[in-house]
């Protein structure tokens, strides 16, 4: 069973702690980014640790896009207000996606303060909601961007969790093409016959024609009934040495379970009668999973068959 921790393709907490003495500070010495990188995803991977999760592996792409997170905010010299937080979204994932990283879901979190840096952590952790962040089971590396603010150490957090693995763990139900096929033909067979229709058989040249269709469409990257060079699901089918006087296709993107695309077959007023259809017979299932124009994708596609009497 797949446990489902987030629904929602990208999450946000952005949480900022200022500390500030009483009277004047002292302007902090510089840090080396590179050791105070390796010295919070230390202290970081400490915590989960003890809390039995699993440890963060750094990120240059999320460094990357950390650190200049971190200039931005010395360069405009304070924490991004309201407004600007609500604009973090759009530019956080553009720039994710051009270092080099596709996330489904991240968090940044952002503590400036005086003293060392463990003492920063520690309030950090003490005094800031969004340490919890930090804790989250979900993800699975870290980025941190090191810069001043008003004189102190300005520490970015951007923590995230790659598209690939979600992606891996959301369709691992569906490794096994054949045991896919008879789960999703025995539950169109079961609704047929509870109105008193024959069930449809399922044919290995309409899988072969179905399967060939899908594989094509994540290859190429293009979705329709109709392939670049203008072939038709009649005429796969017919390639596939299935001899139909009557062809009819459903196909689907991104659903990533039997019930999730069945389920919105049925509730398509076009597909449903495909799938309802007194007149066809035969059946055939193709489904390809994997990468799609930069994303991650399921292509699903029902080919329906009678066979041609000769007379």
């Amino acid at each position: 069973m797949i446990e489902k921790r987030r629904t929602h393709p990208v999450l946000l907490a952005l949480a900022a702690l200022l500390l500030a003495a009483a009277g004047p500070q002292p302007v902090a010495p510089p840090q080396d980014p590179e050791m105070v990188r390796r010295d919070l995803t230390l202290l970081l991977n400490r915590d989960r640790e003890l809390a039995g999760v699993p440890l963060l592996a750094p990120s240059g792409p999320l460094h990357a896009v950390a650190q200049k997170r971190a200039e931005a905010i010395q360069a405009h010299g304070g924490l991004p207000d309201e407004a600007e937080a609500m604009n973090l979204f759009r530019q956080i994932q553009t720039q994710l996606a051009k270092a080099g990283y596709s996330a489904q879901g991240w968090a940044e979190s952002i503590t400036t303060a005086p003293a060392g840096l463990e003492a920063a952590f520690e309030a950090w952790k003490r005094e800031d909601p969004s340490y919890a962040q930090a804790m989250n089971v979900d993800y699975q590396n870290v980025g941190v961007g090191v810069a001043e603010l008003g004189g102190h150490p300005l520490y970015v957090f951007l923590f995230a969790w790659p598209r690939s693995e979600y992606f891996a763990r959301e369709t691992a139900g569906l490794t096994d093409l054949q045991a896919v096929r008879q789960e999703m033909l025995d539950r169109i067979n079961k609704l047929r016959e509870a109105t008193g229709l024959r069930p449809l058989e399922l044919d290995p040249r309409l899988n072969t024609a179905a399967q060939a269709h899908a594989a094509d469409m994540l290859a190429r990257t293009y979705y329709n009934h109709v392939s670049p060079e203008g072939t038709t699901a009649s005429r796969r089918v017919q390639a596939a040495g299935f001899a139909a006087d009557l062809v009819a296709e459903n196909i689907a993107a991104g659903k990533t379970s039997v019930d999730d695309v069945l389920g919105a077959w049925l509730h398509s007023t076009g597909h449903r009668k495909n799938l309802m259809d007194a007149r066809l017979t035969h059946i055939g299932i193709g489904m390809a999973v994997g990468s799609y124009d930069s994303r991650y994708r399921v292509l699903w596609v029902q080919d329906f068959g009678r066979q041609q009497v000769w007379r």
